[in-house]
């Protein structure tokens, strides 16, 4: 390997890593000052990078913050989809599609994806107008594959049961429902259980789907 190579390769970890620190940084930054507090300086103090470093990357602190915004939306759907690969694959039978919700009921409300910091984080995001901008998916689940995934193991389920409704409005109430538990973890998550709220999940499945949950 040529020193030339060896120069590309440092610098393309170099940029990585200065990215991956001032995204953490911004983050740390909005948990304790909130999004509109989340300034320059602030950002650089806790990155211990430059102005032009912030620049360079992200080009603006705008930038900076919905970077931040796609990169945790990124984070959340990899780890569903990782946990949900362990069910089986297809939802073409009832057995399959139950499994898959089973596992995501369970990913939902796992340390890895449910803390404080996630959870502070999304909220914070969510009452930033300006974010919306970003658009369906990210910020937000209504319209997002988590959505569809939802809607999918709903549709032959629903087909199976004989379950009376719309299999549309179904996956809704699931969606409601997951949306409702995170809401009560950012509220109270001292008080909150990982375990009662896969139950609550379970329960409801078990109404609109006897004899899978």
């Amino acid at each position: 390997m040529t020193s030339a190579e060896d120069t590309r390769k440092k610098r393309k970890v170099d940029k990585d890593l200065h990215r991956e620190v001032l995204l953490d940084a911004t983050a740390s930054v909005i948990l304790r000052h909130g999004v509109s507090g989340a300034t320059i300086s602030r950002i650089q103090e806790e990155s211990g990078l430059s102005r032009g470093m912030i620049n360079l990357h992200f080009q603006s602190k705008d930038n900076l913050i919905r970077e931040l915004a796609i990169h945790m939306t990124r984070e959340y759907n990899a780890a569903w989809q990782n946990f949900t690969s362990q069910a089986p694959e297809e939802v073409s039978t009832p057995e399959h599609a139950a499994a898959r919700l089973q596992a995501l009921f369970e990913t939902d409300f796992s340390e890895a994806v449910l803390n404080k910091r996630s959870a502070r984080l999304t909220f914070a995001f969510r009452a930033e107008p300006e974010l919306q901008a970003l658009g369906t998916g990210y910020t937000e689940t209504r319209g997002t594959d988590l959505h569809d995934h939802v809607r999918n193991c709903c549709h032959v389920l629903c087909k199976a049961c004989g379950t009376q409704g719309d299999p549309e409005k179904v996956a809704m109430a699931i969606m409601s429902l997951l949306e409702g538990l995170w809401t009560d973890f950012h509220a109270h998550p001292d008080e909150f259980s990982r375990g009662n709220a896969v139950e609550i999940c379970q329960t409801t499945a078990r109404a609109f789907f006897p004899g899978y949950f």
